[in-house]
């Protein structure tokens, strides 16, 4: 059956290896690792030694568990078993002592499948390849010895004797109960009645409100104004010439003006215009501003636009079609409340055509005053109504074009669906186009066209009618809407009201709120830092930015203290950087908290593995910022397959499982973007780094950043991670809040780091590459940035080398500065200074005076006195 080691390679073994149970081994294929991605050896001695790489290698969650050899039919199978042993047995000397991962070996010449031990020369199964049927005895044997099933436990226990049984425990387990560390910060309730009161400034939903900002506040840009001069072309090409433009005509003989017009449009169909551009990019306020300020005149009172809503459509096929007539049909009776859309009369009038039909028809087979023709009449008025297309279509002739307007029907908010519904709503734009008298406005992610503009049912499009919306400057955005609020609050005589912590009810200035939105966008985006990192969070979502404003703006670490400031000095006063950060960071949490936070923390692990890995976050984003300039699948420049990035970091000691669902998490934080855009990936969706992404990578060496993030992190000792909780709430050398703690927490995780990579990264040993990984460089650059601040932080110096100079139990000799009724005070060294309290005087403290020379002994640090604990040896 099989000829050559090739044949028995790709026809025999790979099928065994990746066929789900109960039909093969149950690898999936990112596991199984072949020839050309296997590092070479050295194996053998004397005359036998050779370079060797085996056929196949299996990788588990990281770990390198099997061997497998392939031979041609008739060759040496037990050659082929001891060189696979040889080539595990180098595999495992890389690793340290007592962990011997490689464990298991396989061969097969397609006749027969051997394997055992790597240290064993004896086989533990031997099989003849035909008795490899699912319901065979032999069959059950081998995946009981070589299966996914039995290889995954094996690889987990290899990662848990790697741990060397460290307890991995986070900092906000030691401070308190699951309440303590889950403790809020709340609102404030000036910036949250801001929120209510001018949400319409910052997150427009009605009409009116859309119609204000783009009249008031709207921010382009150069290229997309470029886009308002074709679609004034092609939405005059809609409208017939009479009703655009009353053009004199010249010669009445020969009016070219007339003929040229009909000719121009003779045959026209409706168009399909697509808008595409990022989520939040702007589509839905572009055409807003095409409707009220972007078209001339006349061509704004000859068009009436319509605008549905696709957040509110069904997902299902089967019912789009209909959604999108009814909603039509609604928006259409909502532009004309006067109308009794139930009488007769209008009903006569709106469905004329269709009446007439049937009147010169059947009907008219029958006296007008007979029931048969009342009777044909209301049969065909019941089907028209009944009939969506038909009723879209009359509403259309008899409120549009019968009033001389042309109807653009705006699809908005399609971008938000994830690529199989902005196909199918391309769809469906076709064909209300191709069935109604209108022209199809279809807002589409850009990523979704780029990557399908080729393919069907996109091939179709006419490029001439696809304009790429880009949005404009954040920034720009932001200070549009402010000075927009604050003509908005001028024009207000109102007082403004909020309440204080306590209850308090405050009536203050409406200039007050003005001030408060101008100190808020200053401290954000006059510091370049910040300003960075927002626009970078928001990335082209100018919708998100404005929310982040927004929450920002109502944050409960803007304390009563920070408004009076901001009140006091008309807007001047700058919130400091350490509560921007703690904003930014923590989200409402009084402590750092991953799932709640805007910000991911990228050294996130879970208990759920055999052993937690705080690399896998920083490492996938790191290896698409690398490729972000490279082309993937379907020549998409910067766009990769997941399966491709699970293959690359399994050699870096990562298992695929975690892998995939840490890039779920990074894509629900929008740090990665999915060309498939929806609410699940999988490892055949293509993905790229999003700005958020590149923003999340700088801020590793930002120390209000790693200081945060540590509150969340899985510390390998509870030591570690009390000495981090210390800082948090204050029981550490250095104030909470400090600049100094944030240091300290920052030293403490990146020590970890370096900790965890020397001790319990196996995956630093590879069995497939020789590469090192590039995320230790990031992080190597964090401690060098970190350690200047922290050599440069004089406070930080003094405590350190204080602590480290005079630990518990340390004996010095000083001098008594003063003597209290409860004890009294001792300078010592440089900058030694402590307390003997009189439970400690030791029996020789009675006659102490100042100026005295004592012995002392150090007990403790006291932090919230910053002076040590000290008790009486000598005097």
């Amino acid at each position: 059956m099989y000829k050559t080691e090739s044949d028995v390679e790709q026809q025999f073994i790979y099928p065994l290896l990746t066929s789900p149970t109960p039909d093969g081994l149950g690898y999936t294929h990112p596991q199984v690792k072949t020839k050309a991605n296997i590092k070479r050896l050295t194996i053998d001695k004397g005359n036998s030694k050779k370079i060797y790489y085996p056929d196949y290698a299996i990788v588990v969650e990281g770990v390198p568990v099997l061997i497998v050899e392939a031979k041609a039919p008739g060759e040496d199978l037990e050659e082929a078993f001891r060189e696979a042993r040889l080539y595990a047995t180098e595999i495992n000397a890389s690793y340290s002592n007592g962990l011997n991962p490689c464990s298991r070996i396989l061969a097969s010449d397609g006749a027969r499948v051997v394997a055992g031990y790597w240290d064993q020369i004896k086989y533990v199964v031997d099989l003849a390849a035909e008795s490899l049927a699912p319901l065979e005895k032999g069959f059950d044997e081998l995946a009981a010895f070589a299966g996914s099933a039995t290889l995954t436990k094996a690889a987990r226990e290899v990662l848990r004797t790697a741990s060397h049984s460290a307890e991995f425990v986070k900092p906000t387990s030691q401070i308190g109960g699951k309440s303590v560390a889950e403790e809020t910060v709340g609102e404030n309730s000036f910036g949250a009645n801001i929120s209510i009161e001018y949400k319409y400034l910052f997150n427009p939903e009605s009409t009116a409100d859309r119609e204000r900002i783009v009249r008031n506040a709207y921010v382009t840009s150069r290229r997309r104004m470029s886009h308002v001069g074709p679609i004034d072309r092609i939405i005059r090409a809609a409208i017939p010439s009479h009703i655009r433009d009353a053009r004199e005509i010249s010669d009445l003989k020969k009016p070219i003006e007339v003929t040229n017009q009909l000719r121009r449009i003779a045959g026209r169909s409706n168009e399909l215009c697509l808008l595409i551009g990022s989520v939040g990019s702007g589509k839905s306020t572009f055409t807003d501003y095409l409707r009220v300020e972007g078209l001339p005149s006349d061509l704004i009172g000859t068009t009436a636009w319509v605008s549905l809503n696709l957040n509110l459509a069904p997902l299902s096929k089967e019912k789009i079609y209909d959604w999108i007539l009814d909603e039509l049909i609604r928006a259409t009776k909502e532009k004309f409340p006067d109308v009794d859309f139930d009488d007769l009369s209008f009903l006569r009038k709106v469905y004329s055509a269709q009446l007439s039909r049937v009147e010169k028809g059947r009907a008219a087979l029958f006296p007008v005053e007979s029931e048969q023709f009342r009777q044909a009449i209301f049969d065909e008025l019941k089907r028209v109504e009944s009939d969506r297309l038909e009723t879209a279509r009359a509403f259309i002739e008899f409120f549009y074009k019968g009033r001389g307007k042309h109807l653009i029907v705006v699809l908005d908010n399609c971008d938000k669906r994830g690529r199989e519904d902005q196909l199918l709503m391309f769809e469906v734009a076709t064909w209300l186009k191709d069935r109604l008298s209108c022209t199809i406005f279809l807002p589409l992610r850009d990523t979704t066209y780029d990557q399908y503009r080729l393919e069907p049912p996109l091939d179709t499009v006419i490029k001439d009618l696809v304009f790429r919306i880009d949005p404009p400057l954040l920034e720009q955005v932001i200070y549009a809407r402010l000075k927009y609020a604050i003509r908005e609050i001028a024009a207000s005589s109102s007082a403004f009201v909020y309440h204080l912590p306590n209850g308090m009810r405050v009536d203050c200035k409406r200039e007050d709120v003005g001030d408060y939105l101008k100190s808020i966008v200053a401290s954000l985006f006059q510091d370049g830092f910040f300003r960075r990192i927002i626009t970078g969070l928001a990335g082209r979502n100018v919708r998100r930015g404005l929310e982040i404003v927004l929450d920002f703006c109502k944050s409960g670490y803007i304390n009563e203290s920070e408004i009076l400031k901001i009140r006091s000095s008309d807007g001047e006063h700058k919130i400091p950087n350490h509560i921007i950060s703690k904003i930014l960071l923590k989200g409402q949490r009084r402590y750092y908290s991953d799932v709640y936070s805007g910000i991911k923390n990228l050294f996130s692990a879970t208990q759920d593995d055999a052993l937690p890995n705080p690399f896998i976050r920083i490492s996938i984003l790191q290896w698409l910022r690398e490729r972000r300039s490279e082309y993937g699948p379907n020549r998409t420049k910067g766009f990769h397959q997941v399966s491709q990035l699970v293959a690359a970091l399994e050699e870096f000691g990562f298992s695929a499982e975690r892998v995939l669902h840490e890039v779920q998490v990074l894509s629900d934080a929008e740090c990665i973007d999915s060309e498939s855009q929806g609410s699940s990936i999988d490892s055949c969706d293509l993905i790229t780094i999003a700005p958020a992404g590149f923003i999340h990578l700088e801020l590793i060496s930002d120390v209000n950043y790693l200081s945060a993030v540590a509150e969340d992190v899985l510390f390998d000792s509870r030591d570690a991670a009390r000495r981090v909780a210390d800082n948090m709430v204050g029981r550490g050398v250095f104030p909470a809040d400090s600049r100094q703690a944030a240091l300290s927490s920052s030293v403490l995780l990146l020590d970890f780091l370096e900790r965890y990579r020397a001790q319990y990264l196996i995956g630093d040993v590879r069995l497939v590459s020789e590469v090192r990984p590039t995320y230790l460089e990031v992080i190597a650059d964090a401690r060098e940035k970190v350690a200047r601040l922290r050599d440069n932080d004089k406070a930080y110096r003094a405590y350190e080398g204080l602590l480290a100079q005079y630990p518990p139990g340390a004996q010095e000799p000083g001098q008594v500065a003063s003597v209290q009724h409860y004890g009294f005070f001792v300078d010592f060294g440089v900058r030694g200074h402590g307390l003997v309290h009189r439970t400690n005087f030791n029996g020789f403290g009675a006659d102490i005076e100042t100026g005295d020379w004592v012995l002392i002994e150090v007990i403790k640090y006291d932090v919230n006195r910053r002076r040590f604990d000290l008790k009486l040896i000598d005097k």
